[in-house]
């Protein structure tokens, strides 16, 4: 996938500091992602119903185009490269604030594709996310080069314990 370019602000309400129902903005790392944790966040149950928002901007490649899903010869963004940059796009955004150990992962998603974006245009993929107990409510949004919108939906995410995950998975085949 390509490498990202964009910035991304947390808004929530410092406890104690700021009025109930205002909001403040802490602005993320613009330079790209942290690993999950690494930012030492204070970890998703500090974040209940707060927001968080990102945008991430990738240029379309030959890998993300539908020529790549059986449709030869059709040299646009496709649906799944769409769907799994936006996934992405929320895993980095998400970064700064999970506390170390852990980590999302996607559960359920809604998409509409309505417009294309060739090969070698840049994409932005925003997304506003808040934290619902242990899940991640997301809505985004792809837009492309000229403003115009190439899909948007909903996405859901659940943030898990990173090693605890990891133990249930099967080993790896062959």
């Amino acid at each position: 996938m390509t490498a990202p370019t964009g910035s991304g602000r947390v808004t929530a309400p410092a406890a104690g500091s700021v009025p109930a129902g205002a909001a403040s903005s802490v602005p993320l790392d613009a330079a790209g992602p942290a690993p999950a944790g690494a930012a030492g966040g204070a970890g998703a149950a500090a974040w209940q119903g707060r927001r968080v928002e990102g945008e991430r901007t990738r240029v379309v490649r030959e890998d993300d185009c539908a020529t790549r899903w059986g449709n030869d010869g059709l040299m646009v963004l496709s649906t799944p490269a769409m769907l799994g940059l936006m996934e992405q796009t929320c895993v980095e955004v998400l970064a700064p604030v999970l506390a170390a150990g852990e980590m999302t992962v996607g559960v359920g998603v809604t998409l509409t594709h309505a417009a294309v974006a060739g090969c070698g245009e840049p994409v932005a993929y925003r997304v506003a996310l808040t934290v619902v107990g242990r899940d991640v409510d997301v809505d985004f949004t792809v837009v492309g080069p000229t403003g115009t919108v190439l899909g948007h939906g909903s996405h859901r995410r659940r943030v898990v314990d990173r090693a605890a995950f990891l133990r249930r998975l099967p080993p790896p085949t062959g």
